[in-house]
């Protein structure tokens, strides 16, 4: 019997995130234009080094925050493992599915991730922006997953935009509502 390939985003799917967290960690309103900039630097893969990263970071701020309070703000935004989706991302093998990672994400932020979903190791590959040099809905980042693991058999993502873009080429995509309605998409799909 054929696994079923699944395309699985991380990003409040594998594990919660609240991107205010980072500024409310910092004391701040709001992030500065020219850390939104670096920031989509960063998850386009155009800044490889985390080091580099929180030392432009830090100059941006004009040296008011350390590189590791930058750091520990930076990890603040991915919170915790969305309920249910450790047990079940754990359990896929023995549900006959292979998932790879499909996400918008820098390379910090998958380090953090490894170090809060402990079900990491049990998906097999991923097609990360900082890698496409983009973000998701864009056709790089939908050809590359194409090109190295060919068309999933389901795509879960919380963003419908992201679902709407999938449909579109045409992918079988679902919103993601939480773990116990994934496990019921694959089963059916099995």
């Amino acid at each position: 019997m054929k696994k079923l390939l699944l395309a699985l985003d991380i990003g409040n799917v594998c594990v919660r995130i609240d991107h205010a967290n980072f500024t409310r960690q910092l004391g701040i309103g709001e992030n500065p234009p020219a850390m939104q900039e670096l920031l989509r630097e960063f998850e386009f893969g155009h800044i490889a080094d985390e080091k580099e990263f929180f030392e432009r970071s830090a100059e941006i701020f004009n040296g008011r925050f350390s590189v590791s309070e930058l750091k520990k703000a930076f990890d603040a935004i991915l919170i915790a493992p969305v309920p249910g989706m450790e047990e079940l991302v754990s359990n896929f093998s023995a549900m006959n599915v292979r998932a790879v990672f499909f996400s918008d994400i820098s390379p910090a932020h998958l380090r953090r991730t490894k170090e809060l979903f402990r079900a990491f190791s049990a998906v097999t590959g991923g097609v990360f922006s900082f890698e496409c040099g983009n973000w998701k809905p864009s056709q790089e980042m939908f050809s590359a997953f194409e090109s190295r693991y060919g068309i999933p058999d389901i795509y879960v993502d919380d963003r419908e935009i992201l679902i709407e873009a999938a449909k579109k080429r045409p992918w079988n995509a679902e919103i993601f509502t939480g773990a116990e309605d994934l496990r019921e998409k694959l089963h059916a799909l099995s």
